[in-house]
């Protein structure tokens, strides 16, 4: 890597001004102030080949209406230098960048982009900073008209309608009770303030939205000595600095000394504490038992920032289920889920304390049982082997940090967030500081000291938000009204008036023009990496999978336990097991003692179930998975200790089981999900995958009413109880008794042999259980075109295309599709349909491809839209180097970058799978030989493929069923789970 300038150096008008290094990253850093423009740069230099790029802006929220985020919607819309209907979907469907985005937070907006291709970050980067100094929609209101808000009228009858896209976005929000009661705990901390104004409230205050507030607020917050720009990964920097002061920063000049450009002060909060009652948007028949939230909230606005990574340390421990708070809570009778973390989301920081799923009669009580447990830390502090086992796992984190994909933009967006309110730049160095100082404080004093703090607060607040059902539809017809009033007090030339100027808007909607001047060339492009090395071996009936790989202390690894011994009927019992773990206590530990332990030794311990294809030939039954990462140390605790919790649990403890189910229920409610496209996406896929068929089935609707039914049963029948406890202990058995077992392994070389003849020696240790013969697993047929209704003000579509057993698809094709989401789905769906946003991706692994749309006003229309799809390749207007573009895109989605542990892992179960990982490759080549004699061919081939595939629309159950007749079955998850 290039050396780096010395402090006071000045290269290509960026002056030194500190220098750094963050561990965690293996980086050195470079601060530099350009004088000219006023503009600050932070280099973090590491040996990544996924580059990153970001600008950020300090953007206050001066209100509620959502400006700073339709702000950051134009700016990356056209400009001067590359004029388009939307130059930021151009340069995100036409180039080699794997990730891409503009983001509004509460005190800043940032710009983020990476790549494997320093070529490519450069002209994009050109884009980037041209939008900054010259966005097009200064000069052309209707691109705020798109993006923002705008009145239709089709008619000087009416109606008047109201649209926008970043209003759908907000609108889609409504009924979200998690992000309902952040604003309203932020009201009640910071009253009349503009701390308590958050982003994404234009469904609340679309009246006051206008493209006069928009230009304000970029005049007032978009010049360079108000933006700091992050660059990462293993660059020429110095290419980058000349890029950066000979094309940009030197036509800049500064009117005030930009040194002067400090951080936005909010004013002081209002001391005292404040109780507040407040109702959420919920539609009818929304459940409300159980389904309240309650924040208490402290505000942290005079601590040190040195001081808000101790309390961001100080909630971890807080968090945990073995701490004096939760001990407390328990004690006083509170079963709920619970959780306290520092909150920067706010404009201003916050300790806050959560409860889910509770009522509003709990308030005083959860409030009482935050003060025990503060008192308890004041006084004692926390059990050594919780501090030590969360420090542990802070270590651990940092350590696989690098394992985190496109760090480019996730650390610069930390470091933006920080620089906002501070101007600094050196949060990771002062985190990696205070960290080794909270390690080695081994009296506790600093947690004590903030226990103490906490239970005298200046400035705090409980808040209890309750969903209120009818007040969403209230809000819809408000807005009906508003529109309704708006249109009557129109004369009718303002009518005859806004008809033209909406005619007007959808011819200039409808144009399609663009710009590809970033493009860089399909040749350049590197062709796909073998798969990583990998061993396996067999010891007996264990499979062991193991990869060597460049890290030091930290290894990942995954147990594959066969479930062919368990019979269909008791499979929903999986997801009770599964939830049971580390809830009863077991011979050797208390639930308390397996709560620290698993925060020890078990990193991210996730539990997943799958079927692989038959392609995976002998490995083709279903299995349950659990992975986790360790320090390689730890292994052989780690494993042994897994298994006690798997196989050791007390299934007798009726009255703890029973606690478990009410406190973790409403969590299993599809209906309330607050990820409508994964759940949309998964029963998609289940309509074409075995393997999702069976996930979907341990995870579905029904296992909700299946444990909720197990809940009633168990506390009015003592005897059922007791056959629960029987078949829970039965389901332990057979899982860990069952035959073949799998594991697998990625680690330091040094250190892989021991770790497998541990895993070998201690899973040989399980005794085979007698085989039972069961009947193979059936699933019932699936309907090709599915709705959901959940809880929602919109929808989320999507739509796959399988095209793994088609031997005559090809890499070359995919182009063509990304061409179809860009030219053909978005502008239907997202520019004239009023969605959020719509696209098309793909899996090569996995062998098919998806078209979506989010935040979806509209149902039959988008799927209409969707069924033409291949047709509509046939006809879109290509020159080569638009395919060029799209060429690009596909490699950067096929090609994704490389991770040490996470690579190997994946490289590893793609061979159990059967999944060949030289095939993939060789249709990830073949994307850069898309030429436009493809496009007939591979239009056809798409089109038939996406006749045979599924569509689910998951959303609102209004909008669903005016257009039933688009579905073969409609299913509300939010009544018993019946077919409509």
């Amino acid at each position: 890597m290039a050396a780096l300038p010395n402090l006071g150096e000045t290269l290509w008008g960026f002056t030194v001004t500190q220098l750094g290094t963050i561990h965690m990253l293996g980086a050195k850093t470079v601060e530099f102030f350009h004088e000219g423009s006023g503009a600050r740069l932070l280099y973090i230099q590491n040996d990544d080949q996924e580059l990153g790029f970001n600008i950020i802006y300090r953007t206050p929220q001066k209100d509620e209406t959502d400006t700073n985020h339709v702000l950051e919607h134009l700016i990356l819309s056209s400009c001067q230098k590359y004029p388009s209907r939307d130059i930021f979907f151009d340069m995100d469907s036409k180039s080699y960048s794997t990730f891409m985005n503009g983001l509004t937070d509460n005190t800043h907006t940032s710009y983020p982009l990476c790549t494997q291709s320093q070529e490519q970050l450069i002209r994009l980067m050109d884009v980037f900073l041209s939008c900054m100094e010259s966005p097009e929609f200064l000069r052309e209101k209707n691109f705020f008209l798109r993006e923002g808000i705008r009145f239709e009228l089709d008619s000087p009858k009416g109606p008047l309608t109201l649209q926008g896209t970043v209003l759908s976005e907000d609108w889609g929000h409504l009924t979200d009770i998690q992000e309902n009661a952040d604003s309203f705990t932020a009201k009640a901390l910071y009253p009349h303030m503009e701390a308590s104004n958050l982003l994404g409230r234009a469904h609340l205050h679309y009246r006051q939205l206008s493209y006069d507030r928009v230009r304000e607020a970029f005049y007032r917050n978009y010049r360079y000595s108000n933006c700091l720009v992050v660059l990462y990964g293993a660059m020429d920097f110095s290419r980058i600095l000349e890029f950066l002061h000979k094309e940009h920063l030197s036509f800049t000049k500064q009117k005030a000394n930009p040194r002067a450009e400090l951080p936005y002060k909010y004013k002081k909060p209002q001391t005292g504490f404040r109780t507040l009652i407040q109702e959420s948007p919920a539609y009818k028949g929304t459940p409300v038992e159980q389904a309240a939230i309650i924040d208490y909230a402290i505000d942290l606005s005079n601590s040190s920032q040195e001081e808000l990574i101790y309390w961001d340390l100080f909630a971890v421990l807080l968090d945990h289920d073995a701490s004096p708070w939760h001990k407390y809570a328990r004690n006083q009778g509170i079963n709920n889920i619970m959780e306290a973390y520092l909150d920067l989301a706010l404009p201003l920081p916050a300790l806050k304390f959560r409860l889910r799923n509770g009522e509003a009669s709990q308030m005083e009580e959860f409030k009482a049982s935050i003060g025990k447990g503060l008192k308890e830390i004041k006084a004692c502090g926390v059990s050594n082997r919780l501090y030590q086992a969360t420090l542990k796992e802070n270590r651990l984190t940092n350590a696989l940090t690098r394992e985190a994909a496109h760090l480019g933009y996730s650390i610069s967006e930390e470091i933006g967030r920080y620089w906002s309110v501070t101007g600094k730049t050196d949060y990771f160095q002062l985190y990696e500081y205070a960290f080794n100082k909270f390690s080695s404080d081994r009296s506790q004093s600093i947690i004590k000291m903030l226990a103490a703090k906490a239970l005298e607060p200046q400035t705090s607040a409980l808040v209890a938000t309750l969903p209120s059902p009818g007040l969403a539809e209230q809000l819809e017809n408000e807005r009906k009204r508003y529109l309704a009033e708006t249109f009557a007090s129109l004369s009718e030339h303002k009518r005859t008036r806004l008809v033209e100027e909406t005619r007007s808007f959808r011819q200039w909607n409808a144009r399609d023009w663009g710009c590809m001047n970033f493009l860089i060339e399909p040749e350049s492009l590197p062709l796909p990496p073998p798969p990583a090395a990998f061993a396996k071996t067999e010891a007996g009936s264990i499979t062991c999978y193991t990869a060597p790989a460049p890290v030091t202390g930290v290894g990942s690894y995954q147990l594959c336990f066969n479930l062919s011994p368990i019979s269909q009927g008791d499979l929903a019992y999986l997801s009770l097991y599964q939830l049971l773990l580390t809830e009863l206590k077991t011979l050797r530990y208390t639930v308390e003692q397996q709560k620290t332990l698993e925060q020890e030794y078990l990193h991210e311990c996730t539990f997943d179930e799958f079927y692989p294809e038959p392609e995976a030939g002998l490995y083709s039954y279903p299995q349950m998975s659990v992975s986790w990462y360790g320090l390689t140390e730890d292994f052989s605790q780690g494993l042994n200790f897994l298994l006690e919790v798997m196989g050791g649990s007390d299934y007798s403890d009726i009255p703890t089981i029973i606690q478990v189910l009410e406190k973790y229920l409403p969590d299993y409610d599809l209906s309330r999900t607050d990820n409508a496209s994964a759940l949309a996406f998964s029963l998609a896929e289940g309509y074409i995958r075995r393997e999702s068929r069976f996930r979907n089935q341990l995870n579905s609707q029904e296992i909700f009413y299946f444990l909720k039914n197990i809940l009633k049963r168990m506390k009015n029948d003592p005897d059922f109880g007791r056959s629960v406890s029987e078949k829970l202990r039965e389901l332990s058995r057979s899982i860990l008794c069952g035959s073949p077992l799998i594991f697998m392994a990625a680690a330091s070389e040094e250190v892989l042999a021991a770790i497998q003849t541990q895993a070998i020696s201690r899973l040989g240790q399980l005794k085979a259980a007698p085989r039972r013969s069961f009947l193979p697993y059936s699933f019932p047929p699936q309907r090709q075109r599915m709705a959901v209704c959940v809880e929602a003000a919109s929808q989320e579509t999507r739509m796959l295309g399988d095209f793994r057993k088609n031997s005559q698809f090809k890499g070359r094709y995919l182009p063509f599709l990304l061409a179809c989401a860009d030219k053909y789905l978005k502008p239907s769906i997202r520019y004239q349909g009023g969605a959020y946003d719509s696209g098309a991706d793909f899996y090569i692994p996995a062998g098919y491809f998806s078209l979506w749309s989010s935040a979806d006003p509209d149902v039959k229309s988008t799927l209409n839209i969707f069924s033409k799809a291949g047709a509509a390749i046939a006809s879109l207007p290509l020159t080569q180097r638009e395919l060029d573009g799209y060429i690009l895109n596909a490699y950067a989605q096929a090609l994704l970058p490389a991770k040490a542990l996470g690579s190997r892992m994946r490289f590893m179960l793609r061979d159990l799978a059967g999944i060949d990982t030289k095939s993939i490759n060789l249709m990830i080549e073949d994307i850069r030989h898309a030429r436009l004699e493809d496009q007939q061919e591979a239009a056809r081939m798409i089109q038939a493929i996406l006749e045979k595939g599924p569509v689910v629309t998951v959303g609102n159950e209004r909008s669903i069923l005016k257009h039933r007749s688009c579905f073969d079955e409609i299913v509300d998850y939010r009544q018993d789970f019946r077919s409509i």
